[in-house]
């Protein structure tokens, strides 16, 4: 798995949801798949517990990926009943979002230290 192509593509979600604001637009389905059937989810919940179970690490990604799909379905639920500014509001810096996305990307990082530390 590619732990760094993984955050990005969290990090795309955000800006998915920030266009979806801006064009006063709901966010493609696609976008809110839950977090056990973004790619991400899917490893954790699959290949990844087989692998790394018990592991802090990984248990650590889990728990922060959770929290961060937790946010997106908030704010898209926002955007679905046409509140724009509280969604707008929910994607600022400092906002629960922005920690629920560094949270993941900073684990998804120890992640990868651990998994390379192994393989070695």
């Amino acid at each position: 798995m590619d732990f760094q192509e993984q955050a990005q593509l969290h990090s795309q979600i955000r800006d998915a949801l920030a266009a979806a604001i801006s064009e006063r637009q709901p966010p493609a389905p696609a976008l809110l798949a839950t977090e056990r059937l973004c790619p991400t989810g899917c490893w954790l919940h699959g290949p990844g517990a087989r692998r790394w179970a018990g592991n802090h690490t990984f248990l650590c990604v889990s728990e922060t990926h959770r929290a961060f799909h937790r946010e997106v379905d908030a704010i898209a639920g926002q955007i679905a009943r046409g509140e724009w500014h509280d969604a707008q509001k929910a994607l600022r810096q400092g906002a629960a979002l922005a920690q629920a996305l560094g949270d993941p990307t900073a684990a998804l990082r120890r992640m990868r230290t651990a998994a390379a530390t192994l393989a070695a």
